[in-house]
Order: C-alpha cells, then sequence, then structure tokens
C-alpha cells in the first residue's frame, strides 16, 4: 500500500504542473505583462499598451476645457475607436517644470511596470532657466533615464506649439535623431492648421481642446506611420555630452543657518537677509522648495558669486525641484540661499516666506 502511494505522487505533481502551464497560457495579459515584444508589434497583435508622460503643464494637458480632451486621453481614444487598442497612461508631470526636474523625479520613482511607450514633453519653461547647452545635457539626461529604467520603451519627443526659441526645439530633433526617438514637432502643425493661435490655446501658451486634438491627430498619425515600416524602437547609444549621465542626488544637512528655523519638513524664514548655507561636491545644482501662494524671493550664492534670484511664489502650494546651474568646476562648493524680503503675489502686504528642503546635486 505505501509503495503505491509513493508512485502517485510523482504522476499528481506532473500533472498539477501541466494544469497550472495551461491555465497560465490562457489567463489574458495585462498592461505591462508582456515586455519582451515592442510597442508596435504590441500594437499589431491587439494587446494593451503601458505608457509613460514625463513633461510639464502641456504634458498635463492643462488648458484643456475638461480631462477627457487633453491630448493623451483623445490619443487614448482614437486609438480605442479606430484600432480597438487600449491604452493606460502613468504622469511624471507638474506645470511650470522643466527637464530638470522632470530627471530629479523620474529618479526618485520606484520602478513598478515595463512602459512601452514614454512621451517626454519639455522646452517652454526649459529657456527661461537655462541656457541651451544646460538644457542639450539635461534633456539627453533625462533621456538616458528613461531607457536604463525602460530599456524597451519607444520615445516620442514632443516640441511644444508655444516654443518660440528655434534652438531648443533644434537640440530637442537632434538629440531625437541621436537615440532614434520620434519627435512631434507641434509648432508647425499649429501654423498650418487653418486657426489662429487664439482659437488653439487657452492663453496664447497651453492648448485648449480643440488644440490637444492637433496634438493627439499629429502623434496618432506619426505611430501609425511607425507601426506600418515597423520602425525600431529608440536604443541607447553613447551619449553625446560628457555630463549627460547623471545621478541626481539630495543633500539635506545644512552647514550655516542665520533666521531659518526647522518647520514641516523645511527650513523657513519670513525674514530678510536671513541665510542658510550647504557645502557640496558636484557640476550641477538644484533646489528642493516649496513654492505657494506667500513665497518670496530667495537670492542664490555660489562660493560666494551671486548667480541668480529664485521666486517661490505660486497660486497654491507645490513642492518644486528648481535647476539652479550646471557646469561647475570640480571641487567643494558652498551655496548661499538669502531671503530677499520680496513677493510677486497681489497682496503686498502679505509677509513672504522662504522655505528649503535640500540642495540637488550629482
Amino acid at each position: 500500500m505505501k509503495k503505491n502511494t509513493k508512485s502517485f505522487i510523482p504522476f499528481a505533481a506532473i500533472a498539477t504542473i501541466l494544469l497550472i502551464s495551461y491555465i497560465l497560457q490562457k489567463v489574458p495579459k495585462t498592461y505591462g505583462s508582456d515586455d519582451s515584444i515592442n510597442v508596435y508589434q504590441k500594437f499589431q497583435s491587439g494587446q494593451p499598451i503601458q505608457y509613460l508622460v514625463i513633461g510639464d503643464s502641456i504634458g498635463r494637458g492643462s488648458g484643456a476645457e475638461n480631462p477627457s480632451l487633453t491630448w493623451f486621453k483623445q490619443l487614448e481614444h482614437k486609438m480605442n475607436e479606430n484600432d480597438g487598442s487600449r491604452m493606460h497612461g502613468d504622469y511624471v508631470v507638474q506645470s511650470g517644470s522643466t527637464a530638470f526636474e522632470g530627471l530629479f523625479k523620474l529618479s526618485q520613482r520606484r520602478v513598478k511596470e515595463h512602459k512601452d511607450l514614454i512621451f517626454i514633453v519639455f522646452g517652454e519653461n526649459d529657456r527661461k532657466y537655462m541656457s541651451i547647452d544646460d538644457f542639450a545635457m539635461t534633456y539627453e539626461a533625462l533621456i538616458r533615464k528613461a531607457k536604463h529604467l525602460h530599456p524597451h520603451a519607444e520615445l516620442f519627443t514632443i516640441t511644444e506649439s508655444s516654443l518660440k526659441q528655434d534652438e531648443f526645439a533644434v537640440t530637442i530633433r537632434r538629440l531625437s535623431i541621436h537615440y532614434g526617438a520620434t519627435n512631434v514637432d507641434m509648432r508647425p502643425v499649429f501654423k498650418d492648421s487653418g486657426y489662429t493661435e487664439k482659437q488653439l490655446t487657452k492663453d496664447l501658451v497651453h492648448p485648449n481642446g480643440l488644440g490637444y486634438k492637433f496634438y493627439a491627430e499629429t502623434i496618432y498619425d506619426r505611430f501609425q506611420d511607425n507601426a506600418k515600416r515597423e520602425k525600431a524602437v529608440a536604443s541607447l547609444p553613447s551619449k553625446l555630452h560628457d555630463n549627460a549621465e547623471l545621478h541626481l542626488t539630495e543633500i539635506e544637512h545644512y552647514e550655516t543657518l542665520k533666521g531659518f528655523r526647522p518647520r514641516g519638513g523645511y527650513y523657513t524664514s519670513s525674514k530678510k537677509g536671513s541665510v542658510i548655507d550647504f557645502h557640496f561636491n558636484g557640476s550641477i545644482l538644484g533646489v528642493k522648495l516649496l513654492r505657494s501662494p506667500d513665497g518670496g524671493e530667495v537670492n542664490v550664492w555660489i562660493d560666494g558669486n551671486e548667480v541668480t534670484t529664485l521666486n517661490t511664489w505660486w497660486p497654491f502650494a507645490r513642492e518644486r525641484y528648481i535647476y539652479i546651474t550646471n557646469g561647475l568646476p570640480p571641487g567643494t562648493h558652498t551655496v548661499r540661499f538669502e531671503v530677499a524680503g520680496k513677493i510677486k503675489a497681489l497682496d503686498h502686504g502679505t509677509l513672504p516666506s522662504v522655505r528649503i528642503a535640500s540642495i540637488i546635486t550629482d
């Protein structure tokens, strides 16, 4: 009797394994379940597509009259309506942000699942904060970070319709070509649409629902063309800029504190002349701070030289990662933040406050 029981056990185990294998083959695939084929192959075979948007206010669809009229929701609808292709989105977006902020936020994310398609939407804000060389290096670092995190993903770089600085658009296109990304330049699309800039936007910068319809249609057409010619997805060749392999990190420990006080996770001060100093080793510098309705201005000094003044005002409270400078020489540096005692808010009777959490460097 014992002998028969022993001989039955291996047979039962094999039967169970075969049954489980059969069931798994029949289970429908979910978002991000198969990273062995690229986005165009998934599209052709009817599998769902998982996408990620890294961008600024246009990246998040600001200006649309309702959420269904953002460019990515219109794109989802068009793909589903015309091709039966389902898309599911994830977003690393923030109004007013730059490629530097996108790079830092992407670096802080925990990779949960594979992305098939990544949209990068920057340029309009970057030209306000950085030189073209700094933008090129940061934008390339963002591309490389995205490909390191999601090596099988296709990249679509969006040149925003509001971008007037052609050198920034040329840089986006040049980097797109180098990495094999699909660049969608919305400037000529708006120009040739037959509509005025006022008709296509909410405020001459952010597209409205009609403007985002052109975004969705243009991206859709480019995607369809790529799929038909079986385009290879973006690759990760050697970098064009020496410093484009950035690994950003935070430094929270200060060296000097005068007038600032720890409060709610930030070093806070409303007193003009208050200072906080940090030491760091790195070629690039940013700051993590809170922008808010009572946010004041803060002067920034590096190694004893005043380099810029940051405005921390915003109509609602939002933690931000602000680019300051790049190309610093090797060695130890000191950055000082000094409260200017000024505020941009309409209510000039408001006492301006500056709230700094940390600095960001490589």
